[in-house]
């Protein structure tokens, strides 16, 4: 499989023109008009239009990362999540790369250079790629997975771009032998049960791999998606774990649907209850507490997805919201920790430049 030529801009959605259109896409296109132009006299942004202090934002929070980032190349969670390394080292190199950076060269170049070689540093000889001490080690396993993949879609020197295939392959490898028998993956690889925060993440970082022509066993990716299918409620939102009862979580939810819609099952019967369950339940304005960064980052991959008025109607909210809140030195705040939320803030407002495929149709 070919891998990825990263371009320096956003990419225009002219560029990718469908082949043909059908009449339910002709009525989806008619509304969506209808809706711009509202927008338009109400003097408000589409959701695609890219703002300048949208930009701005961006630069600003990729900014007080870069300052931030360890000497050895990593990043801490500054919070609860300190210890977390390679979960936070992971998702921010994410950030860099979803703002159109890339490892080797540009301006962040050499700190995302260092970021990924910290990662090929710390996989163990089973193939987890984790640090000391990190007693919920997945998590950071499939951020790193996941950044690791969208790096080497990119044109990189022979000798790193070889590092990070060995890494990859074997990274997958061990993903794949941690799996559940229910389709779903716990905090430790070697634990036989599983819950959905985690199994994302490695469903994510699999699909990440298989894109840039690393070898993901078939069967390991039906079997998730099969686990999120079975951890769907009556009312179409998605609960903590599919082995027992629990109430929907909303952050859940959205990365289920984003996971659904991902693999191609757009009319799929769970995959239309929760779509149905996000529109009535994500709520852009209110802060989701605890996980209110955790949940919007989910939301936006979902709702970009499904497209039209309801990402419309999501992400004008939600981008207003992040600029607004945004710390006079680039950061953003919140309870998970100052480096998470910065990190999540900049993929959601760089998010219409699609340069990740968790931002791609």
């Amino acid at each position: 499989m070919c891998r990825r030529r990263r371009s320096w801009r956003p990419t225009s959605s002219a560029s990718r023109r469908p082949a043909s259109i059908n009449p339910m896409t002709s009525l989806r296109i008619v509304g969506l008009a209808l809706l711009l132009a509202s927008l338009a006299v109400l003097g408000e942004e589409s959701a695609g239009e890219i703002l300048p202090r949208q930009f701005q934002a961006v630069d600003r929070g990729l900014l007080w990362l870069a300052k931030n980032q360890a000497p050895d190349g990593s990043w801490g969670a500054r919070g609860p999540l300190e210890g977390y390394r390679m979960a936070m080292t992971g998702l921010t190199g994410l950030a860099f790369l979803s703002a159109g950076h890339v490892p080797e060269r540009g301006p962040f170049g050499m700190r995302l250079e260092r970021a990924i070689r910290f990662i090929l540093k710390n996989q163990q000889n089973d193939g987890l790629i984790t640090t000391p001490n990190d007693n919920q080690s997945m998590y950071g396993h499939g951020f790193a997975m996941t950044f690791l993949a969208e790096a080497y879609g990119m044109d990189l020197s022979s000798d790193l771009s070889g590092k990070i295939r060995e890494c990859l392959v074997k990274a997958v490898k061990l993903t794949d032998r941690a799996q559940s028998s229910w389709g779903g993956w716990y905090y430790s690889p070697n634990s036989s049960t599983d819950e959905g925060s985690v199994t994302i993440t490695q469903v994510q970082a699999l699909r990440a791999c298989a894109n840039v022509g690393i070898p993901v066993p078939p069967k390991t990716m039906r079997n998730a998606l099969q686990y999120i299918q079975k951890s769907q409620n009556a009312d179409g939102g998605v609960r903590y774990t599919a082995r027992s009862p629990g109430g929907s979580s909303v952050a859940l939810s959205a990365a289920g649907a984003e996971l659904l819609l991902m693999a191609g099952q757009y009319e799929s019967k769970e995959t239309k209850r929760i779509v149905e369950y996000l529109k009535l339940n994500l709520n852009p304005d209110a802060s989701q507490g605890y996980h209110d960064m955790y949940t919007n980052f989910y939301g936006t991959q979902a709702m970009i997805q499904i497209g039209g008025p309801a990402w419309e109607k999501y992400y004008r909210p939600l981008r207003r919201r992040l600029l607004n809140s945004q710390s006079s030195d680039g950061s953003w705040s919140g309870d998970i920790g100052t480096t998470y939320s910065t990190a999540i803030a900049v993929m959601i407002l760089s998010s219409p430049y699609t340069y990740l495929p968790i931002f791609q149709k």
